[in-house]
């Protein structure tokens, strides 16, 4: 039986349409973001804000079995619930794994007709892995020299294979001893960083390793060959935004671009969180691209 999926809106205007957000993670959830919207005023100034926690995360409850597949469908039960609860929806903004997640989606259901907004995601499906395999690798490097030697003498992996890196990121979550410091990789703006971990310090949930660890795991089982994300190619309407400070994701490649149905930005002063890091920026940028002459 698939488990029930917390779910929550934020419209206090009561305006006739709303933003289906899709949470990063995978093992976090969208409590985070429904504290900003309700300090953030001029998030639901136009549009209300609706968001759920994936199965396992948050609120929603616990499952057997974690896995992208697993999510996949949990979000197309979403919309249709969404549907039959009367919420309009008119766009999908999704960050980071969320990004993958709808992506995903709709190469399952491409008849999806809301305009999809893009947050911190690469081009590339490799890139997160590769990137936060190297920052776990700089760090041991500058801080437990020993265990970089003992590693990569007696470890097997292929850069070039994202699947073969994750016994090796495994034992790296093991045995560094700075794991804090990789947040930095991730801001720009280390007070909207400060920001939010004052939400999460005030959250009554927190993020699920067990969860992160399916999942990701599940991804990773999958072929080497990675392609490239045709996000141009999606029959829906999309606005790509990236942090130009987004290391993970590449952020320092990104390029904005104007191409049929597939608008690219990037956020200068903004690294993995542009919603959080540069809020009325973000939220303008959206509204323009909703608000566009070829919305229709």
């Amino acid at each position: 039986m698939q488990p029930s999926l917390h779910w929550w809106t934020v419209n206090p205007e009561h305006r006739a349409e709303s933003i289906l957000f899709i949470h990063g993670g995978p093992g976090s959830h969208s409590q985070y973001f429904k504290q900003w919207v309700l300090q953030h005023e001029r998030f639901t100034r136009n549009y209300g804000w609706v968001s759920y926690d994936q199965r396992g995360c948050g609120y929603s409850e616990s499952a057997d079995q974690y896995s992208h597949a697993r999510n996949v469908d949990d979000c197309l039960s979403m919309l249709d619930r969404l549907a039959t609860e009367g919420v309009v929806i008119t766009a999908i903004a999704a960050h980071s794994y969320g990004a993958k997640l709808i992506y995903d989606v709709l190469q399952v259901n491409p008849g999806i007709d809301q305009s999809i907004v893009l947050l911190g995601r690469s081009l590339r499906a490799d890139i997160p892995a590769k990137r936060n395999f190297m920052i776990d690798m700089i760090l041991l490097k500058l801080f437990q020299t020993e265990d970089y030697k003992s590693l990569t003498l007696t470890a097997d992996y292929d850069v070039n294979d994202p699947a073969s890196l994750w016994d090796i990121k495994q034992k790296l979550r093991e045995t560094l001893t700075n794991r804090d410091i990789r947040g930095l990789f991730n801001w720009h703006n280390l007070a909207a960083m400060d920001k939010l971990e004052n939400i999460r310090a005030q959250c009554s949930v927190s993020d699920n390793d067990d969860v992160f660890k399916a999942v990701v795991g599940s991804i990773h089982q999958k072929a080497a060959i990675v392609p490239d994300y045709d996000f141009g190619g999606l029959r829906q309407r999309v606005l790509h935004i990236m942090g130009s400070s987004d290391f993970v994701m590449a952020g320092d490649l990104f390029v904005p671009e104007d191409r049929h149905n597939y608008r690219s930005r990037v956020f200068s002063h903004s690294g993995h969180y542009p919603h959080f890091e540069e809020p009325d920026r973000f939220i303008e940028t959206v509204e323009a691209f909703l608000l566009s002459p070829d919305a229709d």
